[in-house]
C-alpha cells in the first residue's frame, strides 16, 4: 500500500496516490431522458411510462413482451445491472401476480421499475402456475434473484438453467410468500425434492473452505475443486441464516418493521434502516427536516467507518499481522461510542423513525463529531504506515481482480465495484435522499484486485471523516422527524441507500391498509456471494479465505 499522509481537516489532501481524485463531471442519464429513449426505440412494448423525480422511472409491461422488453432494455437503453426481482402477491384479493425487476446502468444515477402483472387464473378460471421468461442470459444476477423469487413467491421463470431453492432447505413445501394454496404447495418443478448438481459436487471432489465467519455475521457455504494447489472449481450456498424479515414484515405496521430492518445485516443496521425509511417516506410524499437528515447522515458515516475497519481488521489478522490489527479494533471502539452517545446502543443501531431519527443529538455532541473526525484521520494515515512496512500484505495484490469486460451484469456495487474504476455511489448520485444536503466526493481505484479494495476501504474511511467534520460545523436546528400520516398512501415506493459494502435497496408496496402487501430487501451481499465462484478461480486453495475477506460479505444481509 502506497500514500502520502493527509493534511488536517481544515485544508484540502495533497495529491498522491491515495488521496482524493476528482468528481467525474458527466451527468448521469436522468428520468425524463431515460423516458424519452425508450418511448422512441420500444414504446409499443410497455403499457405506462413515468418519470419520478430525477432518478426513477416506472414502467408497466405486458407478460406476452416481457423477454422484448428486457432485451431491448439491456441491450438498447444501457440497463446494464439488474438490482432487485420482486414479485407482488394479491392472489387473494383475485388480482393474480405483479412481478417487478429494477434495473439501472452500471454507473448508477437511475433505477427503472417494470412491473409486469401476471393473472393466476385462466379466463375459464381455472387455476395456472405463471411462468415468466428468465432474464439470466441478459444478466447474471439474476440466477439468484429469479431462484429466491421462485422459492418465496411461486413464480418459475422459463430458461432459468438451475431454478431450485436458495434460502429454503430443498425439502421444503410451498412458497412461504404466498397468499393462496400454492403457500402449502411446491409449482414450478417436475420434482421439487431432487436439487441439481448436488450428485455431481460428490462425485467431483468438492471441499468446503474455512472462512472468517466471524467477521462476516454467519455462515457462508464455499466448497472449492482443487487442481495442482489452485482453485478449478466453486460453488457458493446461503441461506443458513435465514430468518423470513420479509414475510415477518408484511404482518406487522409499518413502524413496527423497523426493528426487523435493523436486525437484517446488524453491521449495517442504521443503513438498513434509512433504506426503508426512505422508500415508506417516498411512498407517502414526507420530506425529512434538514437536522434530521444531518444526524441520519453523522450515523451512517460512523457506521461506514466502524464497518471498514472491520473488514481492514479481519484482513491484517489472516495475513498473520496481529498487532496491527488490535489497534484497528481499539480504534474502532471510539468509533462506536461515538454512535452510542446518540443511540444507546452499541451493535444493532435502533437509531431510525420513519421521518426522521428516533433520538435527537445532544449539543455537544458536534464537537465529539469533530474530534473523532480529527482522530480517524491520524488512525488511516498510521494504517498506510503500518501497512508499507508489513511484508504480508504483498499477497493483496492480484488477488480476485474485478474485470468489468467479465463482471458486467452480476449486479456488483460499493468498495467492490469503485476499486475497479466504475465511480457508482448512491451518495453523491443523488438517489439517497438523507445526503441532499452533502457533498459526497467518489473514491475510486482501478486494479480491482483485493488490494485496491483495502486502499479503497482506507480512502473512505478519511472521506467519512471528512463529511463527519462537514455535518458538525453545519448542524442545523429545529426538529429532527416529520409527520408521518396515520394511514399510509396506496402506491409504492423505493429507497436506494450506499451502504458500507454496496447499495442496499427497499421496495414497499401499500394498498392503503395499516400493514405493507410488500416489504423488499435487497442488499449487496447477495450479488457478491452470487460471484465469489466466479472471483476465486485460479487462486491458491490457501489465498481464498483472504479473498473472501477482501470482498466483505455480510451474511446476514445475503440470508435476511
Amino acid at each position: 500500500m502506497t500514500g502520502e499522509e493527509a493534511e488536517p481537516l481544515e485544508e484540502p489532501a495533497p495529491e498522491g496516490p491515495l488521496t482524493e481524485p476528482p468528481v467525474s463531471d458527466s451527468d448521469p442519464m436522468n428520468a425524463q431522458v431515460l423516458v424519452d429513449r425508450v418511448r422512441d426505440r420500444a414504446a409499443d412494448l410497455f403499457t405506462s411510462l413515468e418519470p419520478v423525480g430525477d432518478h426513477l422511472v416506472r414502467a408497466e409491461g405486458m407478460p406476452a413482451l416481457l423477454g422484448d422488453a428486457l432485451t431491448v432494455l439491456r441491450d438498447k437503453l444501457g440497463m446494464d445491472e439488474l438490482l432487485a426481482v420482486t414479485v407482488i402477491d394479491r392472489t387473494d384479493l383475485v388480482e393474480g401476480l405483479s412481478l417487478v425487476h429494477h434495473m439501472g446502468p452500471q454507473t448508477g444515477g437511475l433505477v427503472l421499475e417494470l412491473l409486469t402483472p401476471y393473472p393466476v387464473t385462466d379466463e375459464d378460471g381455472t387455476s395456472t402456475a405463471p411462468v415468466a421468461p428468465s432474464s439470466v442470459s441478459h444478466w447474471r444476477a439474476a440466477e439468484w434473484l429469479e431462484r429466491e423469487t421462485w422459492e418465496m413467491s411461486g413464480l418459475a421463470f422459463e430458461g432459468h438453467p438451475d431454478m431450485r431453492r436458495l434460502l429454503l432447505p430443498r425439502w421444503w413445501v410451498g412458497h412461504p410468500l404466498r397468499r393462496d394454496t400454492s403457500r402449502q404447495r411446491t409449482v414450478g418443478l417436475e420434482d421439487p425434492t431432487v436439487t441439481p448438481g448436488d450428485e455431481d459436487m460428490e462425485r467431483e471432489g468438492f471441499m468446503a473452505q474455512d472462512l472468517p465467519h466471524a467477521s462476516m455475521g454467519g455462515r457462508l457455504g464455499l466448497v472449492v475443486r482443487e487442481k495442482d494447489g489452485k482453485v478449478s472449481g466453486a460453488r457458493v450456498s446461503v441461506g443458513h441464516l435465514h430468518r423470513g424479515i420479509e414475510g415477518l414484515s408484511e404482518a406487522r405496521v409499518f413502524e413496527d418493521i423497523m426493528p426487523l430492518v435493523a436486525r437484517t445485516a446488524v453491521r449495517s443496521s442504521v443503513h438498513w434502516q434509512v433504506a426503508y425509511a426512505e422508500a415508506v417516506e417516498a411512498l407517502c410524499h414526507v420530506e425529512v427536516p434538514p437536522r434530521g437528515r444531518s444526524v441520519r447522515v453523522a450515523l451512517m458515516e460512523l457506521e461506514r467507518i466502524c464497518d471498514h475497519m472491520l473488514a481492514h481488521a479481519t484482513t491484517l489478522e489472516i495475513l498473520d499481522c496481529p498487532a496491527a490489527a488490535s489497534q484497528v479494533w481499539s480504534d474502532r471502539e471510539l468509533v462506536m461510542d461515538t454512535a452510542q452517545a446518540v443511540t444507546g446502543q452499541r451493535l444493532v443501531q435502533d437509531a431510525i423513525a420513519l421521518g426522521g431519527v428516533a433520538q435527537d443529538a445532544h449539543e455537544d455532541w458536534s464537537e465529539r463529531l469533530l474530534l473523532l473526525a480529527r482522530t480517524v484521520q491520524a488512525a488511516v494515515r498510521e494504517y498506510v504506515h503500518v501497512a508499507e512496512a508489513l511484508e504480508p500484505t504483498a499477497r493483496l495484490e492480484g488477488l480476485a481482480p474485478v474485470h468489468l469486460e467479465d463482471m458486467t451484469g452480476w449486479g456488483l456495487t460499493g468498495p467492490l465495484l469503485r476499486a475497479a474504476g466504475v465511480p457508482r455511489d448512491a451518495r453523491a448520485d443523488g438517489r439517497c435522499l438523507t445526503y441532499l444536503d452533502h457533498e459526497i466526493p467518489v473514491q475510486t481505484r482501478t486494479a480491482g484486485d483485493a488490494l485496491a479494495r483495502s486502499e479503497l476501504r482506507l480512502l473512505e474511511m478519511a472521506s467519512s471523516a471528512r463529511t463527519l467534520a462537514q455535518v458538525a460545523r453545519s448542524m442545523p436546528g429545529g426538529r429532527t422527524r416529520a409527520w408521518m400520516p396515520e394511514v399510509m398512501a396506496k402506491g409504492s415506493g423505493l429507497g436506494v441507500v450506499e451502504a458500507p459494502g454496496g447499495e442496499v435497496l427497499c421496495y414497499v408496496v401499500s394498498d392503503g391498509s395499516e400493514r405493507p402487501r410488500r416489504v423488499r430487501l435487497r442488499g449487496p451481499d447477495t450479488a457478491h456471494a452470487a460471484a465469489l465462484a466466479d472471483l476465486i478461480l485460479g487462486l491458491r486453495v490457501e489465498d481464498v479465505p483472504l479473498a473472501v475477506a477482501s470482498v466483505d460479505i455480510s451474511v446476514g444481509g445475503c440470508d435476511r
